[in-house]
């Protein structure tokens, strides 16, 4: 009896021990690592010792840099700020595909960026880094610079690196950073001081390829299409594309927006992501879509009054009495013809209308108020001040009319004359001063 539960138990740590081999297998951080026995690259796991012999290797400004890239980094260490993609910039790649990816160009860096993977680099030691890190997703990820301009003096370093990384430095040459040198064809990684020899270096013309795979946090490059070796294993962090250049120089970046010269990065689709993003656009709006527009804005609404200024030109028919004037008066009929006839074309009509007073240009030509009257008869239209026009309604010129016909009994030949105008101004339906 003993004997069988003995076995049991032994059975019981066998099957736990498998069940964690097999989740380790299948998880995105360990899977590969846990066959290579934790035998990473010699290099990326240990840290190079710094001496006073390395020191003096380097120039008084190189020494300076090198100095307040110790303290950049121990100020923002790699997880000092969230670089995990998140679910916004998820979806932004899923809408817009690798135009989801560009590099940023630092304000403070004598760099720029232009259509999101054109980098222009004019003078100094300075990197640019992508906005998003390399995905997680597929087992493989890939990416090309071509040295487009770039003098023989101009060191360029292709790589990537964790995020915060001082701007003004090259990768390679601090931590969690492993680069590709142009001068040399040496590879830096963590170490300003010393590479090691990895391939040919690299020309303008020359393209240079990044590869990364994630589960083993495997670096490789490539040189004009032909893969070299593995440059360093076990990389755990968020890695972003990262180019450096010590000098004027112009780099192209193939994120995956275009065929790559690697033919296996092609065949197999190692791009940051799609050319085309495979998110539908959100519908458009419409009656098609089920928006129907329910009503207008429209001005004069109930409990707002929008003035109406009719004005007319400087020869309309006027009808002037020699006693008094008075102020002009809008004319009602005239204003709800105008309104009438907006309303029937209502497509054309404007949402907000803002009616704006019309100036002739003679307002300052003559005085505000007009000269005392001498005379029964009309001043000469070049004397007139202007005025605005006012259309007397069907009740004032019928009133006119009846209190012209009663004083024509009184009065003589010269009402006879004011007779004459008021039928004139029945007529014309001018200005009416009473």
């Amino acid at each position: 009896m003993d004997s069988s539960y003995t076995w049991i138990f032994i059975v019981g740590v066998v099957v736990f021990f498998l069940v964690i081999i097999v989740l380790l297998c299948f998880t995105k951080a360990g899977g590969d690592r846990l066959f290579l026995g934790g035998t990473d690259d010699p290099e990326c796991a240990s840290e190079f010792e710094e001496t006073p012999s390395l020191l003096a290797t380097l120039s008084e400004d190189a020494r300076i840099s090198y100095e307040q890239a110790k303290v950049f980094q121990q100020r923002y260490p790699p997880d000092s700020i969230p670089t995990d993609i998140t679910l916004s910039q998820f979806v932004s790649i899923q809408e817009k595909g690798v135009s989801a990816f560009e590099f940023e160009g630092d304000m403070e860096s004598n760099s720029f960026v232009s259509a999101r993977t054109e980098i222009q680099f004019f003078s100094g030691e300075n990197c640019v880094q992508t906005n998003l890190p390399l995905p997680r997703n597929q087992d493989v990820y890939y990416w090309e610079a071509k040295m487009f301009e770039k003098p023989t003096t101009t060191t360029v370093a292709v790589g990537v690196a964790t995020k915060p990384y001082p701007y003004f430095r090259l990768p390679g040459w601090n931590r969690h950073s492993i680069a590709f040198f142009s001068d040399t064809g040496y590879k830096h990684f963590n170490n300003p001081f010393q590479g090691k020899p990895y391939g040919a270096a690299f020309q303008e013309g020359d393209v240079v390829g990044v590869g990364y795979r994630h589960r083993s946090g495997t670096i490789f490059f490539t040189r004009n299409g032909r893969r070299l070796d593995d440059a360093c294993t076990g990389l755990r962090w968020n890695l972003f594309p990262t180019i450096g250049a010590n000098g004027p120089c112009q780099v192209h970046v193939n994120l995956g927006q275009m065929g790559f010269v690697f033919v296996e990065a092609n065949v197999k689709k190692w791009g940051l992501a799609p050319m085309h993003g495979t998110l539908a656009p959100p519908p458009a709006y419409g009656l098609e879509a089920g928006s129907l527009l329910l009503e207008r804005g429209t001005a004069g609404a109930e409990g707002a009054t929008t003035p109406t200024i009719t004005t007319t030109s400087t020869t309309t028919n006027t009808t002037i009495s020699p006693s008094r004037s008075h102020p002009p008066i809008f004319n009602s009929s005239r204003t709800r013809n105008i309104q009438q006839s907006y309303d029937e074309d209502d497509d054309e009509r404007p949402l907000i209308q803002i009616d704006i007073p019309q100036n002739n240009g003679n307002s300052n030509r003559y005085p505000p108020h007009s000269p005392p009257e001498y005379s029964t008869f009309p001043r000469s239209p070049a004397i007139r001040p202007p005025a605005l026009t006012r259309y007397a309604s069907d009740t004032d010129t019928d009133d006119n009319i009846s209190a012209s016909s009663s004083s024509s009994s009184t009065c003589g030949s010269s009402n006879n004359s004011s007779a004459g105008l008021v039928s004139h101004q029945n007529t014309n339906r001018g200005l009416l001063f009473d």
